[in-house]
Formats: structure tokens, C-alpha cells, sequence
């Protein structure tokens, strides 16, 4: 049967899974499903350590004063494995789509993220490889074989050395053309013995060329499953069964049913045994990711809103944490209907907000580019907040950077758009002082907007950790609401690496027309401009102080350099 145009065009719009040996050898680039990335973002080198965070009450003025700390090997690491219904549900389309689902928000507390499925080779959708890499975050496909097809698969492979490097090479183009930086390797089925020193043979080479690649970005994980005698057994730690496949690559995704008891148990304590499996070589500590199945099947503290235990306990042993499936938040908030019920959006950020202790939030690198030769205001960063979803639509490519560090807090709901206070002000024993969170699609303001809360006049809330070295350039930071009181009563602030504050001069808008007229004019909202002059000091923290209690809301964050 001849294949029409448009329905090649109607695959070319959606990502699949290559599901057997035939589909990986075949394949070829086709389309370019990838939209390019609308600024150079990337990590910074620096991070907020969540425990100093939660326990300093989420305060600006501490965050100003406390510099970020830099990276080291010793820092443990956090990876989400996104797996839910199977996988490429409304996430596989390129184009908006009229049904829900899940996007993730709390991006700058990971490290990494995994796209999962069961299918042979799963390549992760394009909308959340965008997402991931414009918040700096890894993000690797799944290569698994499970059951019988699954060890045919693998044993198919791994029986001719060409074809292993025909694999290897096969993969690495696969993750080159979509931009993801490594795998990770889930063998589900038995090994014939014999192949065993083969299949080390495969995780080094592909390790090997997924550097060759990406260097130090790339990344290639062991699902701790098959056993070096090639037996189906799940450790739950790090022993002399699976240490051979962690010693050949990036580290090993342990399973979930590891123990870590109390003083008066006898049982044996999984994590520790880990640590000291490694031997002298403990600086691979951080390489060993904790499973925590937030379905909480085998899992320590059982899941769900309880996965802060066992973060706790893997946070202990200085070790780094898989998440698996936090995708829980939204699935159990679907009723019978498939519905999404109302509590769905505190229960998402509940969920983050009890792992924040154990969370690393990290900034972003915003380049200035001062030697590009252009004498005109270049824009170097924006967002609209957008989540990826809507009342009545879902599109993970409308994805724009989210806030660094998002806060729900329940004593804080308003009446919408009157910035009166359901049942009075909070107590003064509250601790929060305000809550800043993208919209949330399920009430009545169907556009995208970030939405912030105070309960007291001149209230800092931060709203993005950054490395941003203006080298003696003037900086413009513009935002634009629906809402004239919002900027009215608003003021840009800067926390620098030197622990100091830094204040924006707030501009007319006559003076903004004249540095952005194309901006200005394009914006339907209030826009209103605040300016950095001749800064040398490199920023960390980005903050809008808000002068009087109430709500209100932002729909862009725009960074010039002028």
C-alpha cells in the first residue's frame, strides 16, 4: 500500500518508540521534530542547597546574603524517570492537542530526566527534551528488553561484535539527531552466561561514544536488573552482582526494594553496603541513584506524599536519587472519568515541597554575548511562564522557563484578582511569607501567567537563580501584566554572588519605547521597564519586591541587554 502525503506528514507529527531490531536498523533522520532553542541556556555551576533553604524559610533576604555554593562530586544528585500510561500518550504530538496531561514544573531541583517506556527503544518526545535542555537539565531515552522478544532481541546483538557496534552506533545517531545526552539500559530478561562478558562489551561502548559525543554532558545510567551470571535478580543494591556494569559506565539506577532499618533490626542495611561495595573509589557514591517508586510498590515509606522518608534515608548515605513516575500526582487525581479533580494542583506541588530538603536547585547560565559586535538592545532571556498546558489544550513545546523556585502555600489563597484574603490573613505564626507558582490550568484564568502572593508589604519573592556577568554592560528587565496595580507596586531586585542587594531603577515608558520599541508595542499587557547600570558584580538572584499584601500576576519576564 503507497502511503499518501498526508498521512506521512501525520506520522512525521508525532514521535514513536522503535519496537524491535528492524525499526532501529532502518531508521534514518526524516523530519526534524526538534524546535531550535530560542536562547543558549545552560547550566550554571552553582546551586541552593534545599535543606539550608526550607530551614532559612524560604527568605530572600537570607538568599541574598548566602552566595551559591559550586559544584563538586561529592553533591548528590537528583533523576526523575517519567513513566506514565505506557508513555507517548498526548506528549508525542508536535502540535497542541484538545485533552490534558501531565508537564513537570519543578525543573531546577533535577539533574537529570529519563523517558520511559517498554518499548525496545524509547526516544524521548520532543516536547520534553525542549523542556529539558531550556532548564539545563539532562535527559537520556530507555533502551529495555524484557520477556522472550526482549532476549531474543539482546542475544541477537550481542552474539556478532559487528552488529553490537552497528547497535552502538545506530543509538548514538538516534540521540544526536534529537538532541537527548545518553540511555539508560533496562535488560528485564535472562542473559545466556556466555554473552554476559559481551553485553559489558555493549554498555562500554556505548558509554564511550555517548562522551565522544556530548563529553562530560553525556550520560549513559545501569538499571540494576540482570546480574553478571546473567540471572534476572534485582539486588536493591550495589554489590559484587552488578558492580562490574556500574565500573562500565555513568552509574547504576538502582531498584526500589532496598532496606535501610533501624538500630534494632537485624536486617542488613542496603544503602550502606552499597557505600562500602565501592571500595577506596567512594567519590562514586553520587553515581549510585536510589530508586523511590512513588507508586510506592516495595518502596520505603510507601510512595506517594510519604517519598520524603526515603529520600531522607538515601540523602543519609550522601548517595543521589531516582524518582520514578511523579506523573503519580496527576494519575491519582483522575477519577473514574478521567477526570482531573481540583486537588490535583496542591498535590503536585506538595509532593515537591516535602522533598525540598533533599532537593539541589540549581541556576541558569544567561550569556551575555557583550563581544558580538551589535551596538542594538539584544534580548537574552524570556519567558511567559507557560507550563505546557491549558484549560483545553496540552503542548509540551509551549513549555517556557519556570521559576526556580516555586512555592504553594495553602494559607495563602486570595479571592481571585481581588487580593482580599479567604477568612482573614494568616496568622503571624505562619512561617511563608508568599507563594510564587505558574498558573494553574484548572481555574477560571485560562493564560498562562506566574502568579505571586504576599501577605506583607515589601516582600521579596525570588524568582530565578541565574549566573548573569553584565561585564560592565547596562542590563533591562522588563515585565508585563494584565494587571496595571501589579507593576505599579513592583520592583526588580538583584542578589549578586558577593551576598549583596542590588536595586533596578524603575523607568518611564517613554524612556523603555525608546530602548525596545519593537517589544513595546507588540505587548497588549502593562509593560514596565527596570534598569542595571554599569554592573560588574555577577547576578545570582533575581527577585520582584512587591510594596503592598495581596495577588498579582506576571505574564513575561523579559532580560535585555542593552
Amino acid at each position: 500500500m503507497i502511503r499518501t502525503q498526508e498521512a506521512r506528514l501525520c506520522e512525521s507529527m508525532e514521535c514513536r518508540p522503535l519496537k524491535n531490531l528492524e525499526e532501529l536498523f532502518s531508521w534514518c533522520p526524516d523530519v526534524e521534530l526538534i524546535q531550535e532553542q530560542k536562547f543558549d541556556i545552560t547550566r550554571s555551576k552553582k546551586y541552593l542547597d534545599g535543606k539550608e533553604w526550607k530551614n532559612n524559610n524560604q527568605d530572600w533576604t537570607w538568599l541574598v546574603k548566602h552566595p551559591l555554593k559550586l559544584h563538586s562530586k561529592a553533591k548528590p544528585r537528583t533523576l526523575v524517570c517519567h513513566d506514565m500510561m505506557g508513555g507517548y500518550i498526548e506528549d508525542r504530538f508536535l502540535e497542541p492537542v484538545q485533552q490534558d496531561s501531565y508537564s513537570l514544573l519543578h525543573w531546577s531541583g533535577l539533574d537529570v530526566f529519563i523517558y520511559f517506556s517498554h518499548n525496545f527503544i524509547t526516544i524521548p518526545p520532543p516536547g520534553w527534551i525542549s523542556a529539558a535542555k531550556m532548564h539545563g537539565v539532562k535527559i537520556l531515552g530507555t533502551i529495555i528488553t524484557e520477556w522472550k522478544e526482549g532476549k531474543q532481541i539482546l542475544e541477537n546483538i550481542l552474539r556478532d561484535e559487528k552488529k553490537i557496534d552497528e547497535f552502538v552506533d545506530q543509538c548514538a545517531s538516534i540521540a544526536s539527531f534529537y538532541g537527548f545526552q545518553g540511555w539508560l539500559l533496562n535488560i528485564e530478561n535472562e542473559v545466556e552466561w556466555t554473552l554476559v562478558p559481551y553485553l559489558l562489551e555493549l554498555v562500554k561502548k556505548l558509554t564511550e561514544r555517548t562522551h565522544q559525543d556530548y563529553g562530560d554532558e553525556g550520560m549513559v545510567l545501569w538499571y540494576d536488573s540482570v546480574t553478571i551470571e546473567g540471572k534476572l535478580r534485582w539486588q536493591n543494591e550495589v554489590n559484587i552482582m552488578n558492580k562490574p556494569f556500574l565500573d562500565s559506565c555513568d552509574g547504576i539506577f538502582l531498584n526500589y526494594g532496598w532496606r535501610a532499618p533501624d538500630c534494632g533490626d537485624p536486617s542488613p542495611h542496603s544503602l550502606v553496603r552499597s557505600v562500602s561495595s565501592l571500595g577506596d573509589n567512594v567519590s562514586r557514591r553520587t553515581d549510585i541513584f536510589v530508586g523511590v517508586d512513588v507508586f510506592g510498590r516495595g518502596c520505603l515509606g510507601g510512595g506517594g506524599l510519604h517519598c520524603d522518608l526515603a529520600m531522607h534515608k538515601i540523602r543519609e548515605q550522601g548517595l543521589s536519587t531516582a524518582i520514578f513516575a511523579p506523573g503519580w500526582t496527576y494519575e491519582s487525581s483522575l477519577n473514574e472519568d478521567k477526570v482531573l479533580s481540583e486537588d490535583y494542583f496542591e498535590k503536585e506541588h506538595l509532593f515537591w515541597d516535602k522533598l525540598r530538603p533533599y532537593l539541589n536547585f540549581h541556576a541558569i547560565c544567561i550569556p551575555i554575548d557583550k563581544d558580538d559586535g551589535s551596538t542594538e538592545p539584544k534580548l537574552i532571556f524570556e519567558t511567559s511562564f507557560h507550563c505546557g498546558r491549558e484549560k483545553t489544550s496540552y503542548h509540551l513545546l509551549s513549555m517556557q522557563p519556570q521559576p526556580s523556585l516555586p512555592i504553594v502555600d495553602k494559607h495563602l489563597k486570595t479571592i481571585s484578582g481581588s487580593g482580599r484574603w479567604e477568612g482573614g490573613p494568616p496568622t503571624p505564626s505562619d512561617k511563608s511569607q508568599y507563594s510564587c507558582h505558574t498558573t494553574d490550568p484548572q481555574s477560571d484564568n485560562e493564560v498562562p501567567s506566574l502568579t505571586i502572593q504576599v501577605q506583607q508589604a515589601n516582600t521579596t519573592v525570588p524568582l530565578f537563580l541565574m549566573n548573569l556577568a553584565p561585564q560592565g554592560s547596562d542590563v533591562l528587565f522588563v515585565l508585563s501584566s494584565k494587571s496595571p496595580d501589579t507593576l505599579s507596586t513592583s520592583h526588580v531586585v538583584l542578589g549578586t554572588e558577593n551576598g549583596e542587594e542590588l536595586e533596578t531603577a524603575k523607568l518611564e515608558n517613554e524612556i523603555l519605547s525608546s530602548f525596545i520599541p519593537i517589544f513595546y508595542n507588540q505587548q497588549e499587557d502593562q509593560v514596565q521597564g527596570f534598569l542595571l547600570q554599569n554592573c560588574y558584580d555577577t547576578i545570582e538572584k533575581i527577585g520582584l519586591r512587591l510594596d503592598s499584601p495581596g495577588n498579582s500576576s506576571l505574564s513575561t519576564l523579559a532580560i535585555y541587554r542593552l
